[in-house]
């Protein structure tokens, strides 16, 4: 971790944003729009007095307080990846803004920031990027989850789930296929047995269809559904997956 040096002012807060995601919707700078590296979007997060910002690499936290108009942050911190060259470049912009105290306007679910001739206009989470429904899209397991470790699937394997209106799982994990019965409630899921398919299974492929074998046998599966982001999770193991319509 790096540590940034940052400031913040006297005094209580105002606005309430525990708890909200937002989404950068577009930024102007002197009066010209700026683009963003291709392919990523600012997103912040509060959460018990903390912020979290990351613009497609790095990612930056510091506990947060508003006085008045105005975001302060102290204990700034951020992590060390290895970026190319633009999204570093990105990086420090935003977070030098962030560094700056920048001023703070929230209306319903846009917030916005502003820095000297620099305006970053921000949209709800929840409402710029809704959670999908469990049933209906494909889920493709992206990320195996053990205890505090997190292993990508290996590039070549694509295993999927999908659950149907009448009460169904749909198993690929990446080698074999098949499917059986599930029970949806609230926040956790009851699969009944899963017929696959026989195929010997080696290398990665074998990896991950252990790995969601074993998610997929427990008694119960506890889900939750963050944007396009499903967690299965059993006690300390889980997959990660991202749906498509």
């Amino acid at each position: 971790m790096l540590v940034v040096g940052c400031s913040v002012l006297p005094g209580g807060g105002s606005l309430d944003l525990d708890g909200r995601e937002f989404l950068s919707t577009s930024i102007a700078v002197d009066g010209m729009n700026r683009d963003l590296v291709p392919g990523t979007v600012i997103r912040l997060s509060f959460a018990d007095e903390h912020l979290s910002a990351n613009a497609g690499c790095n990612t930056f936290g510091a506990t947060y307080r508003i006085e008045g108009d105005v975001l302060a942050v102290t204990d700034a911190s951020t992590t060390e990846m290895g970026c190319d060259a633009a999204l570093q470049a990105q990086d420090e912009w935003l977070f030098a803004l962030l560094g700056a105290q920048p001023g703070i306007t929230l209306e319903g679910n846009e917030l916005v920031l502003s820095e000297g001739t620099t305006t970053v206009a921000f949209l709800d989470r929840e409402e710029a990027e809704p959670d999908l429904p469990l049933i209906g899209p494909t889920w493709t397991v992206n990320t195996i989850l053990t205890g505090d470790a997190a292993a990508s699937v290996p590039e070549g394997v694509v295993a999927t789930l999908a659950f149907s209106e009448t009460g169904q799982i749909f198993v690929n994990t990446g080698c074999n296929s098949g499917s059986g019965s599930v029970e949806i409630l609230d926040t956790t899921l009851r699969p009944g047995d899963i017929a696959l398919t026989l195929v010997a299974c080696t290398g990665p492929a074998a990896d991950v269809e252990r790995a969601m074998i074993a998610v997929l046998s427990a008694d119960v599966i506890h889900y939750e559904v963050d944007a396009d982001q499903l967690i299965l999770s059993i006690g300390d193991r889980g997959l990660r997956l991202t749906g498509t319509n």
